[in-house]
């Protein structure tokens, strides 16, 4: 048995901005999935938040995943992802990810899967791209293959196309590689860690659970696209430029600037349209008693990135309004194989 754990992840200021060549900051979060993983003749994947054990044959699984190419590279040229998402929605996106691995790693054999943790299930903190990670390194582990943190980030990366259609790869390089990272999609992408510039703990941070979203990240990452591109554009550009000084605010230890740009970020993300009333209510709420609230990941609900220098203050606020803070550490170690 193999046992492989992989963080969660919060985009300090970027999301959606992205997608679109824009600079974002991440942090891992001091929230993982882990895998224990062995070798079977079938797929099987026990995971206590998706119900009922289920089992495939390895070559469903393998197909399956080809299936998800072609239909992602059909998404691609239309720009319409739509056909893709509906195949690797619930449990049919570890599905598709375990088969696709299997075909890259050109594996025959099965795995069996055995998922638990603590990340909230799609609320912006990075599910998916820890999935697609943690499986990536957990297949390379038990059939011995020595995948080194690019080539299972690489392959994250492949997985995550299917449930976002044109993902930035920040989601998945920053909770491959943890830490607090500078990401910018490119070709190659750029990806930075602020180790350096940063060499502090990011203090006074919690995260509030608004309710889960209706719609998909993929879903979500549509519908930006599909706005009015004067819209969009405004909004992207404004959060762009909001990320470059947020990375000057960090290295000089400017809270009041970095508090202020968050901010921004979630006026910015509203204009975008995956803002909702109750995270609306309770940014304006922390914003009231002097701090920050931005929505994180896709939005549409899901979880919020709250800041304030005094932390007891900001987590009775919360729970003034009926929300219940998680206190979090940001910027943790990556995937890791677990003694």
């Amino acid at each position: 048995m193999v046992t492989v754990s992989v963080p969660g992840k919060v985009h300090l200021i970027g999301e959606h901005a992205v997608v679109y060549r824009e600079p974002a900051i991440l942090a891992a979060i001091g929230m993982r999935i882990a895998v224990g993983a062995r070798k079977t003749d079938s797929v099987r994947v026990s995971d206590r938040e998706m119900g009922p054990d289920l089992e495939w044959p390895v070559r469903e699984c393998k197909e399956a995943a080809e299936k998800a190419q072609r239909l992602w590279e059909e998404g691609n040229k239309k720009k319409d992802f739509s056909g893709v998402f509906s195949l690797v929605k619930g449990s049919n996106f570890k599905k598709v990810a375990i088969g696709h691995v299997l075909n890259k790693l050109n594996i025959d054999s099965g795995i069996s899967m055995g998922f638990s943790g603590n990340i909230p299930m799609g609320s912006g903190v990075g599910t998916s791209a820890a999935l697609a990670v943690v499986i990536a390194k957990a297949v390379s582990e038990v059939y011995g293959k020595g995948l080194d943190n690019l080539q299972v980030n690489e392959l994250a990366f492949d997985i995550e196309k299917f449930g976002h259609g044109l993902p930035s790869g920040g989601d998945n390089s920053v909770c491959c590689f943890g830490g607090l990272v500078w990401f910018k999609k490119g070709n190659p992408n750029t990806i930075e860690s602020l180790k350096g510039e940063v060499p502090y703990n990011l203090e006074n941070f919690v995260l509030v659970q608004t309710g889960k979203p209706v719609k998909t990240t993929g879903e979500l990452v549509q519908q930006v696209r599909d706005l009015d591109p004067s819209v969009r554009e405004s909004a992207v550009k404004a959060i762009g430029l909001a990320t470059q000084e947020m990375r000057k605010a960090l290295k000089e230890k400017d809270f009041g600037k970095m508090q202020a740009l968050i901010n921004l970020a979630q006026r910015n993300l509203k204009q975008l349209g995956v803002s909702t009333p109750e995270i609306d209510t309770l940014a304006e709420a922390v914003f009231k008693i002097g701090g920050a609230a931005k929505l994180c990941g896709a939005g549409g609900g899901g979880v919020v990135l709250c800041y304030h220098r005094d932390k007891e203050k900001l987590k009775n606020k919360i729970r003034e309004l009926g929300f219940e803070p998680m206190e979090v550490e940001l910027g943790v170690e990556g995937v890791r194989v677990e003694e």
